[in-house]
């Protein structure tokens, strides 16, 4: 079985700034063509208890519950951790505590705003003009097994960007959404090839790179024509 997951959710359970309740996931996740969501709040994972509770709705998706964690190298989704850990927020020391665990991190949308003129002259932040080639040099990505190629909040250029830097590392390609309401859940996603059950089992084709980065929007974009469309 192949599954279509949407590698980048966020619902209104944890994460404060989003409107996406976890029960229309339920009701609305069928008739899309994923199959399988992971939802990673900003900066707190889901009790267990709450996760068994949810799953026991006898949930038709595949559900991964991660983290997506604020650090001091940008935003960096993780999973296999069950609890926010004291430090994680320096990417050195979230690192070691997936690796501990057997997990898997990513970094998400990592050229968001590097392109925008009027962020740089507000962060007081140098012009970006590094081309794809010099920036896989950048140390995060030697911190972090994937990258976020494809997200739904992001421009074109930032996505293309960082499709193009991907070409130069040797790290898992990931595509998620970032959802933050049903409206745009799944434009981007991932395709993995293999009959996954577990969230073991998703982390460790996540490690094997055995990943495709699809999107399940119709109308293609300028960015979208790099890569197939999931009906």
């Amino acid at each position: 079985m192949t599954l279509i997951i949407d590698m980048h959710v966020h619902t209104k359970a944890h994460s404060s700034d989003s409107m996406l309740d976890p029960q229309e996931l339920i009701e609305n996740l069928p008739n899309m063509a994923l199959n399988g969501i992971n939802i990673s709040e900003h900066d707190r994972v889901w009790d267990k208890h709450k996760i068994v509770e949810y799953k026991n709705q006898k949930l038709p998706f595949f559900c991964s519950f991660g983290i997506e964690v604020a650090t001091d190298y940008g935003h960096v989704v993780a999973l296999g951790l069950t609890e926010y850990i004291s430090g994680i927020h320096k990417l050195e020391t979230l690192r070691n505590e997936i690796d501990k665990v057997g997990g898997f991190i990513f970094i998400a949308h990592p050229f968001r705003y590097k392109f925008d003129k009027v962020t740089a002259m507000r962060s007081g932040a140098e012009k970006f003009d590094l081309s794809p080639k010099e920036a896989s040099k950048l140390p995060v990505f030697d911190l972090v097994h994937g990258i976020e190629i494809a997200n739904g909040g992001n421009t074109n250029k930032e996505n293309h960007f960082a499709k193009e830097v991907s070409s130069y590392l040797n790290l898992t390609i990931v595509g998620g959404s970032d959802a933050h309401s049903l409206s745009g859940l799944g434009y981007y996603a991932t395709k993995i090839n293999a009959n996954i059950e577990s969230q073991s089992e998703l982390i460790a084709s996540l490690r094997n790179g055995l990943t495709e980065v699809v999107t399940l929007n119709q109308k293609k974009n300028v960015y979208d024509q790099y890569m197939p469309t999931v009906k």
